[in-house]
């Protein structure tokens, strides 16, 4: 399964877990003033309602839109009543509302009792998250965003769409999707303050770009960095964000060897950079790397094989997949002795490099790698190598911890000498 069909069947279930991140904004444009009531014959808890409104509404990702607009709950006098009422108040509050849901009448925003307190049959994925979809969308209403349906389904729902009756194929949301936000933010005449990974993402065309609709919110991730994933991007994709080295978007192949290896936890660490083209049929991606930058590359015919550590700063010495190495052909792997080794397409045939925590990393390639395959590479009399490919006299020589291999340029023909 993919990582990004594991994200779909999750995405529910963190809908639930409702954390409220820091605001973005450095002052709200504008202050929005309400009043917390009940109205008829109500059994809900006053005081838990008036917690849910408040968190709700001070939340980065709501109708606050990232600190721009500040929720400030007052006694009288206020921009909009937030009323928890009974079902039958709700019925004569207007010919436009029913006793089953909640409803706008103006400036009072009424929210069912009976529905606040056991949510509907249509919306399965817990009480929490329903309390507070139905104050997000209520409150939309009093913002002027009217209500929409499910743009397709499997996609995030607009949280103005009626999930509690019916999600039409979409994925159940708590709140505002992009365009939401920033009609809100017309609609009240201030700007939205967009977090460095919802930049990124309309940077790169929003939904309507090649990351697709978001499948998951914003999370915090590794301590210090933020991520969101997404449906598109070539078969999923997110973009992470980290304070020291700005967001990026990761997809595709690359995206499903960089999650397979951990992510952000993994050796690889954060994205330094999106993709990029390579070689005209290749593409890359550099990451921070638990032992310095590292990337991820790609080709059609060969797969997304990270290359990382002291095997990458030999390989990018040696101009990586535009040298004599070529393009990985597989990851870093264990061999005999504490050491690590990876292969590569090379410009004269396969090759590697092969390091030891006592010799470095050095490169084996061309006739000289053939030939000490030929003995058993690493495993074989002539043990790892202690030095690069180098010029002498009629060809060029490799050293090993056995002795050496010389090739000769005149008559193409290798020459092992054992024991130094």
């Amino acid at each position: 399964m993919s990582r990004a069909a594991r994200l779909l069947l999750t995405v529910l279930v963190t809908l639930a877990a409702v954390a409220v991140f820091p605001s973005t904004a450095s002052a709200a444009e504008r202050t929005v003033t309400y009043t917390v009531s009940t109205r008829g014959a109500v059994a809900g808890d006053l005081g838990h309602f008036t917690a849910i409104a408040r968190e709700v509404l001070t939340d980065p990702r709501g109708w606050s839109l990232g600190g721009t607009v500040a929720f400030e709950q007052v006694g009288s006098g206020s921009d909009f009543d937030l009323i928890l009422a009974a079902p039958s108040v709700i019925a004569a509050a207007s010919p436009g509302c029913s006793a089953q849901w909640s409803c706008r009448v103006g400036r009072s925003v009424y929210i069912n009792d009976e529905r606040w307190r056991f949510g509907t049959s249509s919306w399965p994925h817990g009480l929490a998250a329903y309390q507070r979809y139905v104050i997000q969308h209520e409150v939309g209403h009093w913002v002027g965003i009217p209500h929409t349906d499910c743009p397709s389904a499997g996609r995030t729902a607009w949280v103005m769409q009626q999930q509690s009756i019916s999600l039409q194929g979409c994925l159940a949301n708590v709140y505002p999707v992009l365009e939401e936000r920033a009609a809100a933010g017309q609609r009240l005449g201030v700007s939205v303050a967009w977090s460095p990974v919802e930049q990124q993402y309309r940077a790169l065309g929003g939904p309507g770009g090649f990351m697709g609709p978001p499948i998951t919110w914003e999370h915090p991730t590794a301590g210090v960095g933020r991520y969101q994933s997404y449906a598109g991007g070539y078969g999923g994709g997110g973009i992470y964000w980290h304070p020291s080295l700005g967001a990026h978007e990761v997809y595709g192949d690359i995206y499903e060897r960089w999650g397979a290896l951990g992510a952000e936890h993994g050796v690889m660490g954060f994205p330094l950079t999106g993709e990029r083209a390579t070689e005209g049929v290749g593409r890359y991606q550099s990451f921070a790397g638990w032992w310095g930058v590292g990337g991820i590359y790609w080709r059609a015919d060969l797969g997304a094989h990270e290359v990382y550590g002291d095997i990458y700063k030999r390989w990018s010495a040696l101009d990586a997949e535009h040298g004599v190495l070529g393009f990985p052909l597989t990851g870093e792997r264990a061999t005999v002795g504490q050491g690590r080794y990876q292969t590569f397409t090379g410009r004269f045939g396969e090759s590697g490099i092969y390091w030891r925590p006592d010799l470095g990393a050095h490169e084996v390639y061309g006739a000289i790698y053939r030939r000490w395959a030929s003995l058993g590479a690493e495993h074989g009399v002539l043990g790892y190598p202690v030095s690069g490919e180098y010029d002498v006299d009629g060809g060029r020589r490799s050293d090993f911890e056995g002795g050496y291999i010389r090739w000769d340029r005149a008559t193409n023909t290798t020459e092992v000498v054992t024991g130094g």
